[in-house]
């Protein structure tokens, strides 16, 4: 952008914690699923990049779930922002904002059609993450995805 300043690396503890080579097991819709995630500081170190792609398979041997995730700092906003672009195109590309919190980042992403919540929880004691998603109906949480994330051992092939 012109006359935009260059903002310093992004410095923060609770982001640091995800960066690495992860699996991510649970359920989405009801239905059990595992992920291998890979994380890492990206762009000037102003976004940690996630990408994620499940084990599960489509009928043609692609992966059936596959996303970019850039989880960064607005500065105006004084919240986090998340980026999510995903398999399903850019009618379903999400932009969201989370306050931030000690161990955990509370997305929500805006819609007319309902909001949707996706919260990540860093378990300090474990070192792993727990996140949710909810779909908001009618003003009302409903459960869409539960799953844990933990780091692959190190050696781990990837997948």
């Amino acid at each position: 952008m012109p006359g935009s300043a260059q903002q310093p690396p992004l410095k923060d503890a609770l982001l640091d914690q995800l960066i690495g080579d992860w699996v991510l097991s649970g359920t989405v819709a009801r239905k059990p699923t595992t992920h291998d995630l890979d994380a890492s500081w990206a762009l000037n170190h102003q976004f940690v990049r996630m990408h994620e792609v499940s084990r599960e398979k489509t009928d043609k041997g692609e992966p059936q779930y596959e996303a970019y995730i850039f989880i960064g700092w607005d500065a105006m906003k004084s919240q986090y922002v998340v980026h999510w672009i995903d398999v399903f195109g850019g009618g379903f590309s999400m932009q969201g904002y989370a306050a931030k919190l000690a161990g955990s980042i509370p997305f929500v992403f805006k819609s007319s059609d309902g909001d949707f919540y996706t919260t990540f929880t860093f378990d300090a004691k474990t070192k792993s993450w727990d996140w949710t998603m909810d779909n908001a109906v009618k003003g009302k949480r409903i459960e869409f995805a539960r799953l844990k994330m933990v780091r692959k051992p190190a050696g781990a092939p990837q997948q």
